[in-house]
């Protein structure tokens, strides 16, 4: 499938729109489930379990901290308001989200909504662990949301598993009055600037605990998901390391970058204890005016300077990922978000899907969550019925602009549970290489080599299948 379907939505819709109201902000009440902590939904549950009453308890997982308070006053409006003796269990998990998942299908305790993540929905998909809404929705659901079936991305032989109602991508973040100080006129075009840059800020200012760059790096494969993956996307054509023309992976082409990333986390850029760094607490940094730049998700950052770590929305601004030498080969990531999995193997399937279908498919929760900044729509109809904050339409490259495509999945992400790659995945791979002393050009041959073997092996056994796109087109991608 084409991107120009997706790109008539998204341009027409979201830039007459004029918005991108933020994901990642809203100061959250609902208790961590992880934590051990009791949600509304369990303690109703329990005070009707103690009166007799035999309400059917639907579990819901969140990953999601941003959107909690939002998500979990209408779920306790729906809890108050339901005929259908539905009981509605929201629980939150944030760092542990994908282990969580994991421990949770050993142990046959799987809830029966998801928050949809792509990890995880490609490392079950294939074992039959997601219900195929269309076999829930009736005529007028699929109606309104058909603008947002994509055929290889939610909708697989022929079965839809979520439906994505928000987006994102990623950006440059960066902090003006910084820059003001140190004579930076304007922000960077190319990954060189950002060292520049970087260096720049470390020698004026970090007497001062001010400091050029950050990012997440505790884990490799967060940090590196939301800012060099994405900038690699567009210098090179490739997503993740694989060529769709070719059918094979080359990470040759990350060279270039990691030598500059080598020097953009080193003590002459960064701000100190990256490599231990989450991303609250590098937001939290950056709101305090000590992080100069950082990259990160395009739909969380205005929401969180909004709601969770206050910042006057002058002083910061968003910039697409730089390149080397300002290089564009191909588009960047974009993925739907908003989306929830079901369960497949749940007693309460239809109950679920009703659940979802009465509380996050309701156009009401839609557009309120469009307005309350959670993240930025991309249904047509609540597009054109809500009125996002002014403040999220100076900021144009919170949008989902040209630069940005849906990409088709390279071959560990296809059949995420089928290809079994020897020794450490890029990311551990590419820590050795800016965290450590490995050579880059051998490394990556190497890290080239076990994935094309990983690869070719999936395909040998059956667990994988060939991933090629006839005549191929990084700058026109197109899903399968």
């Amino acid at each position: 499938m084409k991107l120009r379907r997706l790109s008539s939505i998204l341009m027409a819709g979201l830039m007459a729109a004029g918005t991108l109201a933020g994901c990642s902000g809203a100061k959250t009440d609902a208790t961590t489930a992880a934590a051990g902590g009791q949600t509304a939904a369990q303690t109703e549950a329990e005070k009707a379990q103690s009166t007799g009453g035999e309400k059917t308890v639907i579990k819901v997982w969140s990953k999601d901290r941003h959107d909690a308070t939002y998500v979990q006053n209408k779920v306790d409006e729906y809890n108050a308001s339901n005929t259908d003796n539905i009981q509605v269990d929201y629980q939150l998990y944030t760092d542990n989200y994908a282990q969580a998942i994991d421990m949770a299908l050993q142990s046959g305790e799987l809830p029966d909504i998801l928050v949809q993540q792509e990890q995880m929905f490609d490392k079950y998909v294939n074992e039959g662990q997601w219900a195929d809404f269309y076999d829930y929705m009736d005529s007028d659901m699929k109606e309104y949301f058909k603008s947002v079936v994509y055929p290889g991305y939610n909708e697989l032989d022929g079965k839809l598993y979520f439906i994505p109602t928000t987006g994102t991508t990623c950006r440059l973040f960066y902090n003006k009055e910084i820059f003001d100080r140190v004579g930076i006129a304007e922000p960077p075009k190319t990954l060189e600037e950002v060292v520049e840059y970087a260096k720049k800020i470390n020698t004026e200012l970090s007497k001062e605990g001010i400091y050029g760059f950050a990012e997440n790096m505790k884990s490799a494969s967060s940090g590196l998901q939301r800012s060099m993956c994405i900038g690699l996307e567009r210098e090179t054509g490739l997503v993740r390391g694989y060529d769709f023309v070719k059918g094979e992976y080359d990470f040759s082409q990350w060279g270039d970058t990691l030598k500059l990333w080598k020097e953009l986390l080193s003590d002459e850029c960064a701000f100190p204890g990256c490599e231990s760094l989450d991303i609250d607490p590098l937001r939290t940094q950056f709101a305090a005016g000590k992080i100069g730049m950082y990259m990160s998700y395009s739909h969380a950052e205005p929401g969180v300077y909004q709601n969770q770590f206050p910042m006057d929305s002058s002083k910061w601004d968003c910039v697409p990922i730089p390149t080397v030498g300002g290089k564009t080969a191909g588009k960047q990531y974009f993925t739907g978000t908003g989306g929830y999995v079901i369960n497949a193997k749940s007693t309460n399937v239809e109950k679920a899907f009703k659940v979802y279908k009465d509380i996050f498919a309701n156009e009401d929760y839609l557009i309120g969550y469009y307005e309350g900044g959670f993240g930025v729509s991309i249904l047509p109809s609540v597009i054109a019925k809500a009125k996002p904050a002014q403040d999220f339409q100076d900021k144009k490259w919170l949008l989902i602009n040209d630069i940005d495509a849906l990409l088709p999945k390279p071959p560990h992400t296809a059949f995420a549970s089928g290809m079994v790659v020897e020794g450490e995945d890029m990311y551990k791979t590419c820590e050795s290489i800016y965290y450590g002393n490995a050579d880059i050009d051998s490394t990556l041959k190497d890290l080239t080599d076990r994935y094309n073997k990983a690869y070719q092996e999936a395909v040998k056994n059956g667990s994988g299948h060939e991933v090629k796109i006839e005549n191929y087109d990084p700058m026109n991608p197109t899903l399968q």
